[in-house]
């Protein structure tokens, strides 16, 4: 029964994660954490497999269709993240040592809830933005994505759209694209590193929970690629929105449910 709900929540994330560049771990991540079946680890772990197969799925529909898209600012942001999330990690894993399992998920939780918020309003209501080129800034951009990104471990997809159409003045439609690619490079990163540190071990017994999820993460990417090339941006960006304010309020109620419980 379990192992179905997680499949019915990687398919729902990862088909919203292609559509609008959510990417999926930020739905996968705070919807288990209420589930609280698995720990952090594992939770994350669960997350970054789904995310990364649904970016690669939507990703290859990206070059199979010709899709046309600027190589430098991917691949330059994807190595600012990359080295982004690896400082991330290790943050993380110094504060698990000295602070609760918990209460880390409570401060992820309400960092998570204030930066969807931002990225809500920013997205829903607000047209300013720039076009940065200086590849420095770029890779500066892309090495603040990836330490939030893990820190919070959520595959960073929501603040790729903010962040792109903020700094590079993209439609949410574009940035969607965009995030989903750099999704692609950062957690095969974040998978690597867990498999270079800890071994495939802690999460072996994962393999039945896999057999399931990972077909669904692929579902999702071959949908939510499909949804993405058909709506136009409006729709996009009011989807993309109703997602963030769900998405806040679940993370407030799972940060409160930690406190009070």
């Amino acid at each position: 029964m379990l192992i179905a709900i997680y499949s019915a929540v990687i398919l729902l994330a990862t088909t919203l994660g292609a559509f609008v560049g959510l990417g999926g771990g930020v739905i996968i991540k705070p919807v288990l954490d209420f589930i609280g079946s698995e720990p952090r680890m594992q939770v994350d772990f669960l997350s970054a497999t789904a995310v990364f197969t649904m970016s690669v799925v939507s990703t290859a529909k990206m070059l199979k269709r010709k899709q046309k898209f600027d190589a430098g600012i991917i691949l330059f942001i994807a190595f600012g993240s990359i080295v982004g999330g690896y400082l991330g990690s290790a943050v993380m894993d110094i504060i698990g040592g000295h602070i609760d399992q918990q209460l880390i998920r409570c401060i992820q939780a309400f960092t998570l809830a204030v930066l969807l918020t931002v990225v809500s309003v920013y997205v829903g209501k607000c047209s300013f933005s720039f076009h940065i080129k200086n590849k420095i800034a770029v890779l500066a951009v892309g090495l603040t994505l990836g330490f939030f990104a893990s820190f919070l471990g959520i595959g960073g997809g929501p603040v790729n759209v903010a962040v792109l159409t903020f700094f590079f003045s993209m439609n949410v439609k574009e940035s969607a694209v965009y995030s989903v690619a750099i999704i692609f490079f950062s957690q095969l990163s974040k998978l690597i590193t867990v498999f270079s540190t800890a071994g495939f071990e802690p999460y072996a017994h994962q393999w039945k929970t896999l057999i399931f999820i990972l077909p669904a993460a692929v579902i999702g990417g071959f949908i939510g690629s499909s949804l993405n090339r058909r709506s136009d941006d409006a729709i996009i960006r009011k989807v993309f929105v109703a997602a963030m304010v769900l998405l806040v309020v679940l993370n407030l109620y799972n940060g409160i449910s930690v406190l009070v419980g």
